[in-house]
């Protein structure tokens, strides 16, 4: 099963399986866990669909904290080039995820700023991921503006 959204004027559209789901709702801080993060890589697809494939799992060496990840280890480079490389560049970084201790998380303007930075950095085409206790919130910059879309995940665990 997958999961499409579509946000923005340049209508982005991101699938997401369940078992990606899954493996992702580990991360939730449902209790006094930290924050976790890491990359997203996938598949940009022809017909701008972006098809996520895999995400790095916090590393020794990044900073977790009840209400702060950041990303301080190289591995998520190196998984990211590992992607790209044995792709032939057909798997590439297409963002990043991180938890919040939040029932319905949203973005701090810490989040947007370094959001900012990365995107400048990189490609304005990324998203970014923010996993909360029940549900999900994707952001995506379009025209200058952080655009959020909420998944919420009751929905699509009823049926499993």
């Amino acid at each position: 099963m997958l999961i499409k959204l579509s946000k923005g004027s340049r209508n982005v559209t991101i699938e997401i399986s369940v078992t990606f789901i899954n493996k992702l709702q580990r991360f939730r801080q449902l209790k006094n866990e930290p924050e976790s993060g890491g990359v997203l890589v996938g598949k940009r697809l022809l017909d701008g669909v972006i098809s996520i494939v895999d995400f790095s799992k916090p590393e020794k060496g990044d900073l977790q904290n009840r209400c702060r990840f950041s990303k301080k280890s190289l591995a998520h480079q190196e998984f990211v080039n590992n992607y790209f490389e044995d792709s032939s560049g057909y798997i590439s970084l297409v963002g990043e995820w991180h938890s919040h201790p939040e029932n319905h998380p949203s973005a701090s303007s810490i989040d947007k700023r370094s959001w900012d930075k990365i995107i400048s950095e990189n490609d304005d085409q990324l998203f970014f991921l923010i996993i909360g206790k029940v549900s999900w919130t994707i952001y995506v910059k379009d025209l200058n503006r952080w655009k959020a879309t909420t998944i919420n995940l009751e929905e699509y665990f009823r049926d499993i």
